[in-house]
């Protein structure tokens, strides 16, 4: 199957909603000024009432990583995804620490060497936008698993798929109405992408 991380979520009732949901990882945003960023007690809330079995991702962009390492050692995250433009140095110190690293590339610099568990393919910094899924290369000259990003709803996730052949898909706009989080949609995507078995 496909697996599916659910991000952008930033009210601790959104926790509940991922309970029923039942995503692969859920994320929280703490880079700042992003609508969707979450504050430390927030983030703790969250982290409190999601299920033990959803991992949550912290995104971050351009911190610190002395200040990341301290949000993970907290136990709120447990798995950190870089957006900005982080070093591999700076993923090397995180995986040091035995900390998972989602590192995002932009579609045409997908080849570039990286030691992170997961390349993200995203065409912004979570602008919600498609690329061309032709650009991707084809998984055997993928080095690491793949996730992809950018604009994907219950209306193309299953063409993304076939397209791609993602081993995670990430969703944060795609599951909600009005900018909220939308449980109907959630499910939604959660039962296309595990629908997809390899």
């Amino acid at each position: 199957m496909t697996k599916i991380k659910l991000c952008g979520n930033f009210r601790v009732e959104d926790a509940e909603l991922l309970n029923v949901a039942k995503p692969d990882m859920a994320g929280m945003i703490f880079a700042p000024n992003h609508r969707r960023t979450v504050n430390i007690g927030t983030a703790i809330k969250i982290r409190d009432r999601l299920d033990d079995s959803i991992p949550l991702v912290g995104v971050f962009m351009d911190q610190p990583v002395a200040d990341i390492m301290t949000i993970y050692q907290s136990g709120m995250i447990q798995v950190v995804q870089l957006h900005g433009s982080e070093t591999e140095f700076d993923v090397e110190i995180l995986q040091e620490n035995n900390i998972p690293v989602i590192q995002v590339h932009q579609p045409d610099n997908f080849l570039k060497p990286t030691a992170a568990d997961y390349v993200l393919l995203d065409a912004g910094a979570g602008s919600g936008q498609t690329f061309d899924w032709g650009m991707v290369p084809p998984k055997p000259l993928r080095q690491q698993p793949l996730m992809l990003a950018g604009g994907l709803t219950v209306n193309n996730l299953q063409q993304s798929i076939n397209k791609v052949h993602p081993d995670f898909v990430d969703i944060s706009s795609g599951d909600e109405v009005d900018g909220i989080k939308n449980i109907e949609k959630m499910q939604a995507l959660v039962a296309i992408a595990h629908a997809n078995l390899e």
